[in-house]
């Protein structure tokens, strides 16, 4: 400055005279100066190992994201997605390019519906969610994390989010597979009383039919047909029963169903096979309870149960299905008078091939699927069990409001 004002003489006087330093002070002056360069040279260097460090993690994060077995999404402050991973596409079937800087909104029916839907609502989790996709049937479980930017917490900008898509379908149809296999397992311990139930109307439409020859009254030929036809009925039922619950219910929608006649279909069933310990069986349920059910899986839960409830009672037991209402919900008590549940066994009873009976006599499926098949109806279930005193068997079922769909009996 002084140089462009008062001209390179004067300027070279008085910075020669005010600022002379002696020989010692302009060399500590210059190794000061050369200091500050070195540590200005080095924190350059360092800043730049840094950012290079940060923009690594970065990467490494975004493909831990990629490379998840879940499909993954992550949306940014202006909701707009920024991660869409390739399980997302798989499940999907939508590409990053046409997801990636777009709202949820924006993404193709049924996934705007379902993951829009979900990033709005409270719960961090959902589960069992059921979505018609491509003509098919498929399950999924969310889970949400909203990530919090401290720098902008205090102003009005959303928080970003990240969106875990789980696919159930493979162990959903894996479970319905093994419940029909199970069905399959009952129908097999049910073969030798259905022969013996079956083989009773046989033996009698063999007598009336032989003794129909020699008949000639018109009124004892009308009564034999009818008596026929009486025993020929009772075999259609015994068969229509057995197909009715062996019968695949994968993929079949709820529909409004009388508990009674659940109850009564897997009543009838067990008979078949413990007809012959003289036992007893009651069952107290207003034929106006109706349920919105699946009839094969509820009707395989309470042979499960009614068949447990059978093994452990001795003859002369009497077993008792007691149902009553409570608010919105039918409670179902399965009661029997046996051997009970032993006491350190207590804490498996839900788990999958956990089993009291001796080989061969049980799989240690059925309290398994049963609660599985439970949960799947929106219901709860529980046992109270003491050694030598009997079993509680407490299901809880929401009752349906469709009662009306039901044609009278």
């Amino acid at each position: 400055n002084l140089y462009g004002l008062i001209g390179p003489q004067m300027s070279h006087l008085i910075i020669s005279r005010r600022l002379a330093l002696d020989p010692e002070a302009r060399t500590a002056l210059a190794d000061s100066m050369r200091y500050v360069e070195e540590r200005l040279a080095h924190s350059r260097s360092v800043l730049h190992g840094l950012t290079r460090e940060l923009d690594n993690l970065q990467q490494y994060q975004k493909q831990i994201l990629e490379d998840l077995p879940l499909g993954a999404c992550a949306l940014g402050q202006d909701g707009e997605i920024i991660i869409w991973n390739q399980i997302m596409e798989e499940y999907t079937g939508v590409t990053d390019q046409v997801t990636v800087g777009h709202p949820l909104q924006q993404l193709p029916r049924p996934w705007n519906d379902l993951l829009g839907g979900f990033a709005r609502a409270s719960d961090s989790h959902s589960y069992h969610l059921e979505v018609a996709f491509a003509g098919q049937t498929r399950w999924f479980n969310l889970h949400k994390a909203v990530i919090e930017d401290p720098q902008i917490s205090a102003t009005s900008e959303a928080p970003g989010m990240v969106i875990l898509m789980e696919d159930l379908t493979q162990l959903e149809n894996l479970e319905a597979e093994l419940a029909h296999s199970d069905r399959l397992a009952s129908i097999g311990r049910l073969a030798a009383g259905v022969a013996h139930e079956i083989g009773n109307p046989v033996t009698g439409i063999a007598s009336i039919a032989q003794n129909l020859k020699y008949e000639e009254e018109p009124a004892a030929i009308e009564q034999s047909a009818s008596d026929i036809l009486t025993q020929t009925e009772r075999i259609t039922h015994i068969v229509q029963s057995l197909m009715n619950f062996s019968r695949s219910s994968s993929g079949q929608s709820l529909q409004p169903v009388r508990l009674m006649d659940i109850l009564q279909d897997a009543l009838d069933l067990v008979r078949l096979v413990h007809k012959h310990d003289q036992l007893e069986y009651r069952v107290d349920c207003d034929p106006q309870i109706v349920l919105q059910a699946d009839h094969q899986r509820l009707a395989q839960v309470f042979v499960n149960l009614l068949n447990n409830a059978s093994d452990a009672s001795s003859p002369g037991d009497c077993i008792t299905i007691d149902v009553r209402e409570d608010a919105s919900q039918a409670i179902v008590e399965v009661i029997d008078q046996g051997s009970g549940i032993p006491v350190h066994f207590q804490q498996r009873l839900f788990e999958p091939f956990a089993t009291t009976k001796s080989t061969g006599k049980g799989t240690g499926l059925g309290l398994a699927l049963s609660r599985n098949i439970v949960l799947d109806h929106d219901g709860e279930i529980e046992i109270i069990s003491s050694p030598d005193k009997g079993t509680i068997v407490i299901v809880r079922l929401p009752i349906s409001t469709h009662a009306a769909t039901i044609p009278p009996e």
